[in-house]
């Protein structure tokens, strides 16, 4: 479980990029670094990240059964990566 700091320092998952194989965003390049580097695949958001991506989805529920296996980094996929926290406006 992360600690309050962790969390603080986490983005709001609604603000994170989706990302899918073959994106060439630049604002999307941290994004894919800190993907990559939880799969540990690097190069850019190539076959071997997605695969991981889909490996880590049809995982679904050892972490969240809402994840759609697709290959793309949407919200649920970075909050079951836990990279990233929803956050109420309340």
């Amino acid at each position: 479980m992360q600690t309050l700091n962790q969390q603080q320092q986490l983005r709001n998952c609604d603000t994170m990029p989706v990302l899918r194989r073959h994106d060439n965003h630049q604002t999307a390049d941290d994004s894919v670094k800190l993907l990559q580097k939880t799969f540990q695949k690097y190069g850019f958001f190539s076959k071997k990240t997605e695969d991981a991506v889909i490996e880590f989805q049809k995982r679904g529920n050892d972490h969240d059964s809402t994840v759609i296996v697709d290959g793309i980094v949407g919200p649920q996929t970075w909050k079951a990566l836990g990279l990233c926290v929803y956050t109420s406006n309340c």
